[in-house]
Formats: C-alpha cells, sequence, structure tokens
C-alpha cells in the first residue's frame, strides 16, 4: 500500500476472509474515501499498532463501515489520525458493535454521524455534545440508541440538542 500514496479513494468488498486491515494503510496520506462493506469477519484492529502511530496524519473526509458482524470496536489509528479532516461517519448493520469509543468527540470536523441497524448499541459517547461542528445525527434500527436519544422522552436528548438535523428512527 505504500506505493498508493495519492489514491484518494478505497472500497473494499465482500472480503470475507480478511480478518483486520494492514497497518500499511498509515501510508495512504491522501486517501479521502474509505468504505469497508460486508467483510464479515473483519474486526477492524490494525495490525500492531505501534506508539510511532499515534501522531499520524490522515485525510480520510469519510468512513463507512457496513455490514460488518465482527466489528467491536472503530478503527483509533484511522479514525484519530483524521481527526481534524474527518466530516462523515456511517456505521450501519454493526451487530456486535455495542460501544463507541471515548475518543470519538475528539473528531472535531465530523458533521454527520449515521449509525444503523447496530442493535446493541445503547449510548453515544460521553462528550458528544463537544461536536460542535456535528450538523447532522441519523440512527435508525438501534432501539436503546433511539429510545435514549429521542426528543420527547429520551433521558440524553439534551446532549445532542444542539445539532442542526436529527433523525431517529426505530
Amino acid at each position: 500500500m505504500q506505493y498508493l500514496k495519492s489514491l484518494r479513494t478505497l472500497l473494499v468488498s465482500y472480503c470475507h476472509s480478511l480478518v483486520s486491515l494492514p497497518r500499511s494503510l498509515k501510508f495512504l496520506t491522501k486517501l479521502e474515501h474509505l468504505e469497508i462493506v460486508r467483510c464479515l469477519r473483519i474486526n477492524m484492529k490494525m495490525e500492531l499498532e505501534e506508539e510511532e502511530d499515534k501522531d499520524l496524519q490522515l485525510s480520510l473526509k469519510t468512513f463507512s463501515l457496513f455490514g460488518l458482524h465482527e466489528l467491536r470496536d472503530l478503527p483509533r489509528l484511522l479514525l484519530q489520525g483524521s481527526s481534524s479532516t474527518l466530516q462523515q461517519l456511517r456505521i450501519r448493520g454493526c451487530p456486535n458493535l455495542s460501544f463507541l469509543p471515548a475518543w470519538l468527540p475528539n473528531l472535531t470536523s465530523l458533521q454527520k454521524l449515521e449509525i444503523a441497524n447496530c442493535i446493541n448499541l445503547s449510548a453515544l459517547p460521553e462528550g458528544i455534545d463537544r461536536l460542535t461542528n456535528l450538523k447532522e445525527l441519523r440512527i435508525y434500527g438501534c432501539p436503546e440508541l433511539s429510545k435514549r436519544y429521542r426528543e420527547n422522552g429520551g433521558k440524553d436528548w439534551h446532549k445532542i440538542a444542539h445539532i442542526q438535523k436529527v433523525d431517529i428512527y426505530y
């Protein structure tokens, strides 16, 4: 991957034997759009993240995860490395994802967050109200999230009330 330094868009789909992403993804510093679809065994852990990677600067603008049945955590290296550039994060059909990481509110450029059909996800991370650039939040097919953040009666509605467009469907 280190030879694809100018690559801007990468779609990884239906790679049923793929278990993790290669560390060499960190060399794709111009990558703006990454979509991973129906890689049923992938867990999104990078191969051995190293201390030197903590200051990594990436350029992701959109990151989409669709139908990843083994996903239990978001890839820290990719997302924190794009904390000042990531504008859209879409997570759909990840039934084993039960939490979003505490560092998610550090994605200061995030404008749109979409979470769908993640049935075990029950809360957004603390500090979600610090995402002042977040303009759109869509939650659907996530029963616990939908109940917790609904406008009329959701116990944590106040944490997302600052967001201009909130769509929550059951």
